[in-house]
């Protein structure tokens, strides 16, 4: 996991025949049409999972991909540290099955030496290659503040044999919500977890306005959890038009195929939020598909 500074800098620019060069490489065929489509799409498979607003709140991000070269591992362990309280844990994991596949809604969550069986409380499914999904759980109970957590029995299967990614993703988020009473600061945050097959050639918007507290248009930090990235196609987060990062985000950052990103912001770098929040997503050579986005805004007394 890489934490990121925001930048008010210009994104990449789309280069026409970058994307007919790398098409060879993508593991979708692309029809010409879909490689010169323009405007914004709205991202639509996302829901808010958790919504809290109180005194110290913040949130953490660890997870990794269990994909390596061409082999896929049995399990997976980060370390988790914080200084504060925990007060929710939510899991998230994704794949890709040929077909459906009710093995896919459990897991073995590892919590500090211990193995649990959990089964997924929400689903989220698309077509791709085979069934691309994303599952959600809440693991609040095994998760008591700094430790290594982690997974075993991830599924996800082979869904292009004989190539040299036979996996599109298989990669496990968890995020934690801490607290810290103490503190005179009042934070919300907000969870936001789903599934949609993003495409290179299109740009993508997720409004953040509607979780913002009242009078509080502007983030603290955003936390961003998706698969398929991959470094050297220039893929870029943006904040009201405005790239967070000068490089590209969507690299691979949390192991191949999969990204945990963190944007912290501050006065000087904040994006000016008179006119609403709206998170961009700008897949630009590439792929993506996001499944979690957890912000966090400084809530007025």
């Amino acid at each position: 996991m890489k934490i990121k500074k925001g930048e008010g800098r210009i994104p990449f620019r789309r280069l026409i025949f970058l994307q007919l060069g790398l098409a060879l490489f993508l593991p979708h065929v692309l029809s010409a049409s879909e490689f010169f489509a323009v405007g914004n799409k709205t991202i639509k498979g996302f829901e808010a999972v958790y919504s809290h607003t109180a005194r110290g709140l913040g949130f953490r991000i660890v997870g990794e991909s269990l994909l390596v070269e061409r082999k896929m591992k049995k399990a997976s362990r980060a370390q988790l540290k914080t200084s504060s309280p925990v007060r929710k844990a939510f899991l998230i994991w994704s794949g890709e099955t040929k077909e459906e596949n009710k093995t896919r809604e459990g897991i073995i969550f590892l919590a500090d030496g211990n193995k649990h069986a959990i089964i997924t409380q929400r689903i989220w499914k698309q077509n791709s290659t085979g069934i691309l999904y994303t599952a959600l759980a809440e693991v609040t109970q095994y998760v008591t503040g700094s430790g290594w957590y982690g997974v075993k029995n991830l599924y996800s299967e082979e869904v292009n044999p004989g190539s040299r990614d036979p996996y599109t993703v298989a990669g496990w988020a968890l995020v934690v919500v801490t607290e810290n009473p103490g503190s005179r600061e009042k934070n919300s945050v907000t969870l936001l977890a789903g599934l949609q097959v993003l495409k290179p050639g299109e740009t993508y918007d997720l409004s953040l306005t509607p979780y913002a507290p009242p009078g509080s248009p502007k983030p603290g930090a955003i936390g961003i959890i998706g698969g398929h990235g991959r470094a050297g196609n220039g893929s870029a987060n943006l904040l009201n038009n405005k790239a967070l990062t000068g490089s590209e985000d969507w690299d691979g950052s949390a192991g191949k195929f999969w990204d945990i990103d963190i944007f912290e912001f501050n006065r000087d770098n904040n994006n000016d939020g008179d006119e609403g929040l709206t998170l961009t997503i700008d897949p630009l050579l590439q792929w993506l598909y996001p499944v979690g986005v957890v912000v966090k805004f400084k809530a007025h007394e």
